[in-house]
């Protein structure tokens, strides 16, 4: 007795599995794009070989997004470091310094862009930016006898924008 082997069996089955888990990777990649593309940024996101982002998005801050200006990171080595940041900061707005119960700086990408003819202000798209925050500012009371209305809050926060390579102050926004 003689075992015949059909040829092209062994071929046909390793073909058919390979296929099998090209479909399979296919249509988990076809799921995880649909879902990406409704899902918006919620969901990860994969690098493609190769193409590093030049700037991934920066945690957006409610009172900033509201004006229009949005944050972005970025990994280039500013100009100015910190500390100098902070002192360029505090001799523009010596009120804020002084008065602030915290004080904190973020080397960020500045988006504000112009959408208002004419300029309010000048277009800002990916600007490197020292991002210096004074917290809680007491308000000065105002004359009750000129307005009774008493204030919202007792307090105010004060960001400051500086040009990360010149330390020109680009922005100011009271909130």
């Amino acid at each position: 007795m003689s075992t015949e082997r059909t040829p092209g069996r062994q071929p046909r089955l390793a073909t058919g599995i390979v296929g099998g888990i090209l479909l399979g990777l296919a249509g988990i990649w076809l799921v995880w794009l649909l879902l990406h593309q409704l899902g918006g940024p919620a969901l990860p996101r994969l690098p493609v070989g190769g193409l590093a982002p030049t700037s991934a998005p920066a945690t957006q801050i409610t009172p900033l997004a509201a004006k229009g200006i949005t944050l972005g990171h970025t990994d280039q080595t500013p100009a100015l470091n910190k500390q100098q940041a902070l002192l360029i900061a505090s001799q523009l707005e010596p009120d804020a310094a002084i008065k602030s119960k915290s004080t904190s700086a973020q080397y960020v990408l500045l988006n504000y862009p112009n959408k208002s003819t004419p300029a309010a202000h000048p277009d800002l798209n990916g600007v490197p930016t020292w991002m210096v925050l004074y917290q809680k500012i007491p308000l000065e009371p105002t004359d009750a006898s000129v307005d009774p209305t008493p204030f919202p809050h007792s307090y105010y926060d004060l960001y400051v924008f500086l040009d990360a390579n010149s330390g020109k102050e680009l922005l100011v926004v009271q909130v």
